[in-house]
């Protein structure tokens, strides 16, 4: 009994040298997303999008001249949001909705840091794999937020580089009663340029 007391303390110690060592893995991972997305906030670079949910599989690209330029498409409309306006076609015609649909497009990726850090929680590093033969890093993250005024929750998975860009990322959402599997696959290309339609 006396040598379990006596090792009492150095048990409690490492118990509590772990759990501080897996407080410090999580913020490393939280780090390392926010980093992450600093990076692709400030690139230009374009995506194909998959989202499958309940009616079927809806496919979008997007080519983002930084965050704020953003050109969008899928098989129902094209948008083109930048700092001057919002332009949609749905035929052959460019337009000016009356109403702001912006928010449409942007909702696949941050407005800033601060917005991920507000809505990020369980961040997790999930360590080396590979993605298309490719080293690549991974983590997971849930996201707890709202987007256009509807309650989205989520479960991600990113995939990083060895330059710690995102070329890859994976989200199962819930919104409205309603779940989605969404798929992003991000290429890298400086000469990219979104301006209004002429």
């Amino acid at each position: 009994m006396r040598t379990l007391l006596r090792r009492l303390p150095a048990a409690v110690a490492l118990s509590g040298l772990a759990l501080m060592s897996v407080a410090a893995r999580a913020a490393d991972a939280r780090d390392d997303v926010f980093k992450a997305y600093q990076k692709l906030m400030a690139s230009r670079f374009a995506v194909d999008i998959s989202t499958t949910g309940d009616s079927g599989t809806m496919k979008s690209h997007g080519e983002y001249d930084t965050v704020d330029r953003i050109h969008f498409r899928n098989d129902k409309m094209e948008m083109i949001v930048v700092p001057e306006g919002t332009w949609m076609k749905t035929g052959q015609d460019w337009m000016q909705p009356p109403m702001d649909m912006s928010g449409m497009v942007k909702q696949f990726v941050p407005k800033s840091i601060e917005d991920l850090r507000g809505m990020t929680k369980n961040a997790a590093d999930l360590g080396a794999t590979t993605r298309n033969g490719q080293g690549v890093h991974a983590y997971s993250y849930d996201v707890d937020t709202t987007v256009m005024g509807i309650h989205v929750t989520s479960t991600n998975r990113i995939f990083l580089n060895a330059a710690g860009q995102i070329v890859h990322a994976e989200s199962d959402g819930e919104a409205m009663g309603h779940k989605s599997h969404t798929a992003q696959d991000i290429r890298y290309d400086d000469s990219i340029r979104v301006t209004p339609p002429k």
